[in-house]
């Protein structure tokens, strides 16, 4: 039997899933609840012990006047016992039904097929195919093996990284050299993490915008990010950062170089070491003087670039991040990942999860250079099953269909008019 539960028992239970996700949380139901969604928390328990769960989102339809229904990244279940993915989804469906829905959507955080670094199926490695076909006995409606954005509510690919029991050093060896390049070039510049608090999250939102105009993605507004602080951060489970350049320090340390390679070449005799010496030091004077322009543009102390982390349950989610095109030359983006992948395996999680990909790995693909990013810290491909609809009343799921369809050849129509 369906029993509703509390934020604190069920982030409890939710936090200790394994691969679970901050979605299904208290937090991100409060979140939505501010855009105009209502959070359900519901679970079962056996002998007073929760043994499946799950935040329910709905919403009301226009015009039809009934409720669709939805449990981001899927219930919190054991996806191997089809008894508890059976009775589960009939207690959903009583409850969808009892709550004036049409209809509820899944898409859980559960690997389709196991897949390494390049985006290559791995040879007799995990997979759960045989779960996709339950799913649709019972009656779900799979909507398909997407490849890339925009056919799913969530990213059906991902980037993980897994740092459980590893070292900084294990991890950074198994990097790809230009990564590794990268990292080490982002020290050298003086970098440093930040955390904000809500009082600069208009220094965030305003990376994002530049991103964005960028990428070609629109950006939310700041009191979507305002709001999300306020939902995580009661119980620290976000974490805004900002990279910074300390332009004064900077050109300290450059200046130290300069004059510790000048002593060297005063004491070399052989021409063509202070040759060497020679071209070391007209690289670090053009070093200074582009500083020196960049600080007298933009001030002693500026933002290259951030992130916006989740800190739920077993990993570290990097769900937002954003860097100054003038300013990529810092590596800023390299350094941030890297220090949250320190924070990570310093605080004991067990991954580090980059978050959305497409499921193009070619060099001609539009998102290539957002994976090859990815891939260089050795983080593995993930393919997950897939979003799910179970309808629970036919009649109007298919008016809301009919409605739906007509609403984007409106939008199509208005948007090329």
């Amino acid at each position: 039997m369906l029993e509703i539960l509390n934020d604190q028992e069920f982030n409890q239970f939710s936090e200790k899933y394994p691969n679970n996700m901050f979605f299904q949380s208290s937090y991100w139901g409060d979140l939505k609840e501010s855009t105009g969604w209502k959070k359900h928390l519901v679970g079962i328990k056996e002998d007073g012990k929760i043994i499946g769960a799950t935040l329910l989102l709905s919403k009301k339809i226009p015009v039809l006047n009934k409720n669709m229904f939805y449990a981001p990244r899927g219930f919190i279940i054991n996806y191997h016992d089809e008894d508890i993915i059976s009775l589960f989804t009939k207690e959903i469906s009583h409850y969808v039904t009892k709550n004036n829905g049409i209809f509820f959507k899944i898409n859980p955080a559960i690997e389709y097929q196991q897949r390494n670094t390049d985006g290559d199926i791995v040879v007799n490695g995990t997979q759960n195919k045989k779960l996709v076909e339950f799913l649709k006995k019972i009656g779900y409606r799979h909507n398909g093996f997407t490849i890339r954005y925009g056919k799913d509510l969530e990213p059906r690919w991902i980037a993980v990284l897994d740092i459980k029991n590893k070292t900084e050093e294990e991890i950074l060896k198994e990097m790809r050299p230009t990564t590794r390049n990268g990292i080490q070039s982002s020290y050298k510049h003086g970098l440093k993490l930040i955390e904000i608090d809500k009082t600069r999250l208009k220094e965030f939102k305003h990376l994002m915008e530049h991103t964005g105009q960028r990428r070609g993605f629109i950006d939310r507004p700041l009191s979507y990010y305002e709001n999300m602080y306020e939902a995580f951060h009661k119980d620290d489970k976000i974490k805004v950062m900002l990279v910074e350049l300390n332009t004064k320090e900077y050109i300290e340390n450059l200046s130290m170089q300069y004059q510790t390679t000048q002593a060297k070449m005063e004491q070399v005799k052989k021409e063509a070491f202070k040759k060497e010496l020679q071209s070391q030091l007209e690289a670090v004077d053009k070093k200074i003087k582009d500083i020196q322009k960049v600080q007298q543009e933009h001030g002693e102390i500026i933002t290259v670039a951030g992130g916006l982390f989740m800190t739920f349950g077993t990993q570290v989610l990097s769900l937002f991040g954003a860097s100054y095109r003038e300013f990529m030359h810092f590596n800023g983006q390299y350094f941030l990942n890297f220090e949250m992948i320190k924070y990570a395996i310093n605080n004991h999680y067990e991954k580090f999860n980059f978050y959305g990909i497409t499921g193009e790995f070619n060099e001609d693909s539009p998102m290539y250079g957002l994976f090859n990013f990815k891939r260089g810290f050795h983080a593995n491909v993930v393919e997950l099953i897939g979003e799910f609809t179970y309808v629970v009343n036919k009649p109007y799921y298919f008016l809301y269909n009919r409605m739906f369809s007509i609403y984007k050849k409106l939008k199509k129509w208005r948007n090329h008019k």
